[in-house]
């Protein structure tokens, strides 16, 4: 069965495990709460282009569905324990190829 676009990633950030989730509702927070194309901006951050203050936002979506009540320094303390971690959400929500052989869509 094919995995569909969501990925998960644990990270530990003084002594606390977090679990960050990109996915399509992650995706869309962050398009509400930005006003940007999430796919389009995902380029930026593969390009090394992407402001700060977006990463940080866009961690903080990611945070969401497993840490509802994460403070607001929270996603910045994670980005600063591991700089590429959005890179490594993008990884392991993109689907490879032989995951949706088959799928509609292809």
């Amino acid at each position: 069965m094919a995995k569909g676009f969501k990925g998960e990633v644990k990270i530990k950030v003084e002594g606390e495990t977090y679990t960050l989730r990109m996915d399509l509702n992650a995706m869309a927070s962050f398009e509400d709460q930005t006003g940007m194309a999430a796919l389009d901006w995902a380029e930026k951050v593969e390009e090394h282009k992407a402001l700060v203050r977006d990463m940080i936002k866009m961690v903080s979506c990611c945070l969401e569905r497993h840490h509802e009540d994460a403070g607001k320094f929270l996603a910045g303390d994670i980005l600063s324990e591991d700089p590429g971690i959005l890179e490594r959400l993008f990884t392991a929500a993109a689907p490879k190829p032989d995951e949706i052989e088959g799928q509609p869509g292809k």
